[in-house]
């Protein structure tokens, strides 16, 4: 009966947040960062052909990391509400089941 009921219980928390996962599920931000071509055969490029591949590869180095900078801060709101339903859902689950011992202690 208690499994009967645990499983009823992941049920209803399971639905909503599969319709949450689907309308969300949409296209992953891009960064629009310029990759540089292939490092310059240093037997074959000039000084500056090198120094000109070196200052494309940071800029798109610091460009990458921006993007990844920017993405965790604007998912930080959403870790923080996610992280406290997951401590409410502990609770109430801890709870529900604190209440069946209690019951069938009596």
């Amino acid at each position: 009966m208690r499994l009967i009921l645990i499983a009823a219980s992941l049920a209803l928390v399971a639905a909503p947040l599969a319709h949450a996962q689907s309308k969300d599920a949409g296209e992953s931000p891009r960064h629009s960062c310029k990759k540089p071509g292939e490092f310059p055969n240093p037997k074959l490029a000039s000084d500056n052909q090198l120094r000109q591949y070196t200052k494309d590869y940071t800029a798109y180095t610091e460009c990458i990391r921006k993007f990844a900078i920017d993405e965790q801060k604007a998912a930080e709101p959403h870790i923080k509400a996610s992280n406290e339903a997951i401590t409410e859902y502990n609770a109430a689950v801890k709870a529900y089941n604190d209440e069946l011992e209690r019951r069938k202690q009596k």
